[in-house]
């Protein structure tokens, strides 16, 4: 299922985040080599919001001191701010992803997938989280969060439903920790089953 998603030569859009995912540079490393071995072109875009300065610089130097790095890759790091529009939410919520990643033949979505220590949902952080806020850049982030924290719960899957039908996301590859922060599942999630198995999980 997940083998044929990905043809040789496509170009491949990675995420990676700003959390300080216990072996996030293994699991980035070991998707990059996936990609590689299906003779496709990875690269990787930083889904991080408005982290790092809310700048394309500033957000490679947090990516860098994840030890994600070209170099260590082995593949190019696609970092900018612009986005595009996909549209809005069931509940009037505009939508936008990276401009990159939208660009791309297909969108590996790599996170992690836990509780968020400020919101409740049925989705908290977690692969929808990574669509809509991460690879929403800045302008994502701040539409997310606009309406205050009680509302960010339903933001996130209604907004998330846009990107699964606009984006070409291919499938999702989020990690789960035990109590001692240590990796301990990771499981590979196709786009038409994101919503309901990222609830389950979570």
């Amino acid at each position: 299922e997940f083998d044929g998603k990905i043809q040789p030569g496509m170009k491949i859009a990675i995420t990676a985040g700003s959390r300080g995912i216990r072996n996030v540079d293994v699991i980035t490393k070991a998707i990059v080599d996936y990609v590689k071995e299906k003779k496709a072109k990875p690269f990787i875009v930083p889904a991080m919001g408005s982290h790092g300065g809310a700048t394309a610089e500033g957000q490679v130097e947090l990516l860098e001191s994840f030890g994600i790095t070209e170099e260590a890759m082995g593949c190019p790091i696609k970092s900018s701010m612009e986005v595009v529009e996909l549209g809005y939410s069931e509940l009037g919520r505009r939508v936008v992803l990276d401009k990159n990643a939208y660009e791309s033949d297909g969108i590996i979505v790599s996170c992690r997938l836990k509780p968020h220590n400020a919101f409740r949902g049925t989705h908290e952080s977690g692969p929808c989280k990574m669509m809509t806020v991460g690879l929403g850049k800045q302008r994502g982030a701040e539409r997310v969060h606009a309406a205050g924290m009680d509302k960010i719960g339903e933001n996130i899957p209604s907004m998330a439903k846009v990107v699964l039908e606009k984006a070409p996301i291919l499938f999702a590859i989020p990690c789960i920790e035990n109590a001692y922060d240590e990796t301990c599942r990771i499981e590979a999630i196709l786009p038409e089953n994101i919503l309901e198995r990222e609830a389950q999980l979570l």
